[in-house]
């Protein structure tokens, strides 16, 4: 079993909250949260988490079915993919823990968002490019991307071994078709539809324009 403490908590969501995993400085723990500790939401998904507590999981299994999808469909060990890598299931203190990649600076510190690198100001050119090239990816490689907004996208560094890897912009959460309707899973067409949409909000909500011909984001 895996220890967390409460106090290596570094992110949270509607549903999941993240820890620094205990032992290994390249993995996170994603923790699925309790429901009775989950503020009441009036809006669908809340509706249907009341309703169908099962539906609450339905995320991270579509999650893992396109991580599954997605390397098994490039097993060529060049491989680089512009998602984060899973690790499976592990028992901690604090219910099921999902293992991640861990996007970091070369001091070990979390590697940051795109959202909060856009919200201070910092949101270099070079970071631009960054998350253009996951971008690029995204769409070469078919990857169903239902959820790309700018917290999901971390620049960093992610660890090879005992080294560090290139620095990079990796999309670490919000992969995987979680509409209630999967028109993305229908076919190439309908998913690069879906992404354009979602590559276009991705740049309004980071200040910048989206090019739909080239599909790039720039200043």
């Amino acid at each position: 079993m895996l220890h967390l403490n409460p106090d290596d908590q570094i992110a949270t969501g509607v549903q999941r909250a993240v820890f620094l995993h205990p032992h290994d400085s390249g993995k996170l723990v994603k923790v699925l949260k309790d429901a009775s500790t989950m503020p009441r939401r009036t809006n669908f998904n809340g509706v249907m988490d009341r309703l169908f507590p099962s539906t609450r999981l339905r995320q991270i299994r579509k999650e893992y079915q396109e991580y599954l999808r997605v390397m098994l469909t490039h097993p060529d060990p060049a491989f680089h993919a512009p998602i984060s890598h899973m690790f499976g299931f592990a028992t901690t203190n604090l219910g099921v823990g999902c293992l991640t990649e861990r996007v970091m600076e070369p001091d070990g510190t979390l590697g940051q968002t795109v959202g909060a690198k856009a919200k201070a100001g910092t949101l270099e050119d070079a970071d631009i490019a960054l998350l253009n090239d996951a971008i690029s990816r995204i769409y070469g490689y078919g990857i169903r991307a239902s959820d790309m907004n700018p917290k999901n996208f971390v620049i960093g560094h992610r660890k090879d071994g005992s080294d560090l890897g290139p620095r990079e912009c990796v999309l670490v959460d919000g992969f995987g078709d979680i509409h209630a309707i999967p028109v993305r899973s229908l076919s190439n067409w309908t998913n690069q539809l879906g992404l354009d949409d979602s590559c276009a909000r991705l740049a309004k909500n980071t200040k910048l324009q989206w090019n739909a011909q080239t599909r790039q984001i720039h200043r």
